[in-house]
């Protein structure tokens, strides 16, 4: 799936350090393609990343465009972790598959909306 990365991503770790799986996870990802870049971030640098330190780990990823805005919370399971790599895809691309129509309303939008999605195993 990485073959198709045209920029570098970066994953960002923001943790309180020290051996985790997420850790690893990120690890692993970043084995896969030399476009994909991975460092850890500590507590106190959250707000960097539009990160609250209450809510940590946390993942921020970064593209040629910069950081964006999506933030994983906690580890990327489950169904998670597909939007995980599918982000990185995106970023990578700096495209985003989103219907003439939803663009357009989203550049209509006069401020900004806090969105959270929350996903649970079944």
């Amino acid at each position: 799936m990485f073959g198709g990365l045209k920029e570098p991503i970066e994953m960002v770790l923001v943790d309180d350090g020290g051996e985790s799986e997420l850790h690893t996870l990120l690890q692993e990802i970043v084995e896969l393609s030399d476009s994909v870049r991975y460092r850890r971030a500590s507590a106190a640098q959250a707000g960097e990343f539009g990160l609250s330190a209450d809510l940590l780990p946390a993942i921020a990823l970064g593209g040629p465009q910069g950081y964006s805005r999506a933030r994983f919370v906690g580890a990327p399971a489950g169904h998670e972790f597909g939007v995980l790599i599918q982000d990185i895809l995106d970023l990578s691309q700096d495209h985003i598959e989103l219907s003439d129509a939803t663009k357009r309303y989203l550049e209509s939008l006069t401020e900004d909306v806090h969105l959270q999605v929350f996903t649970t195993p079944t």
